[in-house]
């Protein structure tokens, strides 16, 4: 099957930089001023109008589509219309190094109905994008170029349809293609197909210049803004640029959020008195405690053992005494009173011991720490801790503050702090003290500060955990937000440059 094209001037095909929007409107004034100039073309296929007439219908109707309307979809149902063609399809460049970009079908509402058909639309134009002239299937028996694939493809795809491509250039850049199919028995003549080309003339700055602002503003039509916003538009981004700058100066509280935890105002810890084994335990971490309860019981036996030992030598240095003073023999009389002294400090040591077989308590209050009740029978030696007592009528609040932000903490900042088991409560607290010494928390460097609550909470317990966020006072807006990025910015600098 042999085809052929209309060539087209290929100077005027070379892909280059598109014009700016204000060169692209002064061309399009002068187009229009030189329609009038146009002489017509005689056609058997096309509605008898002037050409200068149809080209003056085929701009308007891209330049008076209604607000809110597809302006392309217009424009391509216009010319089928006029051409007396089964489909009309444009494509185009968004920008200027992309791909062809199939954006209105005459006779498809939603291009996501038929995606095979778009596809081959999509090949077709760029077939004659690439070759920088007019393509046509079935082709004039004197075209220098026969049409591609692409061509037949969508031909066949139609059932055997004539089919015409022209693109769209100008300035040397190949801005998008119009495709039109009709019915096999009236192919395109060469009288149609440059009047095709003469409207695609025209139609590009119009074209380019819809791009333009359907890209910068985001809108789908060619005047998208109403006229009396026109003079505004040049101050939009001065306008949006002081409403951020003032935005970000607005003053807002700057909070340091830090990790909590509870500790009671002053804790206890119970160590073991003697060495020994632990027999039974009557406290667990969290009970509540009053002052002498017995929180734990040590192993008796050994203590008892030692008693009944040192009672029996006391027994013995004591008949011993007796017996030297029947005797009258006071060089054993002395030796004896000895070992009796002896014998009684063992006693009392024992009994000692055995009274300290039992821990009790030094305070009302709860254990905070030390779980002894699977350790019944273990042996524990003298000094060891076994638990730790806290008072609830006080609390100590224990808060780590990154490095970054302990500057802005001082004695006297306030702040709420809410616990994991109470999130719904937020309990006012004010700081105390700062720890000059830094620790190393989840592989950040950061410091203690300690606090303390405005008004007792009977809710909390020593060993709650939760979040402090503390008031460092007023900071512009701009500052809270990208506060620390600066900082980093400011360290890479130091860093790298000096």
């Amino acid at each position: 099957m042999s085809t052929s094209s209309v060539p087209r001037t290929p100077a005027r095909e070379v892909a280059a930089p598109a014009s700016p929007p204000a060169q692209a409107e002064a061309r399009l004034s002068a187009a229009i001023r030189d329609l009038s100039t146009t002489p017509a073309v005689p056609s058997a296929s096309v509605r008898a109008v002037p050409a200068a007439e149809w080209l003056m219908e085929t701009v308007g109707v891209l330049l008076h589509a209604p607000r809110g309307a597809d302006a392309l979809r217009a424009l391509v149902l216009h010319l089928a219309s006029g051409l007396q063609c089964d489909r009309v399809a444009l494509g185009l460049r968004r920008q200027t190094r992309s791909d062809l970009e199939v954006l209105a079908v005459s006779d498809l509402p939603r291009l996501s109905d038929a995606a095979e058909l778009v596809r081959d639309l999509h090949a077709a134009m760029q077939e004659a994008a690439a070759s920088a002239c007019t393509l046509t299937h079935p082709a004039r028996r004197h075209g220098p170029m026969q049409a591609g694939l692409a061509h037949v493809q969508l031909s066949r795809a139609m059932g055997a349809c004539a089919v015409c491509t022209v693109p769209l250039g100008g300035d040397g850049l190949v801005l998008g293609a119009l495709t039109l199919q009709r019915d096999l028995g009236a192919p395109f003549r060469t009288e149609e197909i440059l009047r095709l080309e003469q409207a695609a003339t025209y139609l590009t700055p119009l074209l380019r210049l819809y791009l333009t602002r359907s890209t910068g503003r985001g809108s789908t039509s060619l005047v998208a803004w109403p006229a009396w916003l026109e003079p505004l538009r040049r101050h939009v981004w001065p306008v949006a640029l002081g409403v951020a700058l003032v935005i970000g100066l607005l003053p807002v509280h700057r909070e340091v959020v830090a990790p909590t935890r509870v500790q009671g105002l002053h804790e206890r810890q119970l160590v073991a008195p003697r060495d020994g084994f632990i027999s039974v335990v009557y406290a667990r971490p969290g009970a509540q405690i009053q002052s002498g309860q017995s929180l734990i019981d040590f192993d008796g036996e050994q203590a008892s053992n030692e008693l009944r030992t040192a009672e029996a030598a006391l027994a013995q240095s004591e008949s011993a005494v007796n017996e030297a003073l029947a005797r009258h023999d006071q060089a054993q009389i002395v030796v004896q009173m000895a070992k009796v002294d002896e014998a009684r400090a063992r006693a009392d040591l024992a009994r000692r011991d055995l009274e300290r077989g039992r821990v009790l308590s030094p305070l009302t209050g709860v254990v905070v720490s030390g779980d002894l009740s699977r350790s019944v029978g273990a042996p524990v030696k003298r000094g060891e801790v076994m638990m730790t007592v806290a008072p609830v009528d006080g609390f100590r609040l224990v808060l780590w503050v990154d490095e970054r932000d302990v500057a802005g903490v001082q004695i006297g900042t306030i702040g709420a702090l809410r616990v994991a088991a109470r999130p719904g409560q937020a309990l006012p607290m004010t700081v105390t003290h700062i720890t000059p010494v830094a620790r190393v928390r989840e592989g950040r460097n950061g410091f203690e500060v300690e606090g303390a609550l405005v008004s007792n909470a009977a809710t909390l317990r020593p060993g709650f955990e939760g979040v402090t966020r503390l008031d460092t006072g007023r900071h512009p807006l701009a500052v809270d937000l990208f506060g620390r990025l600066f900082d980093w910015l400011r360290m890479g600098w130091w860093t790298l440059l000096g």
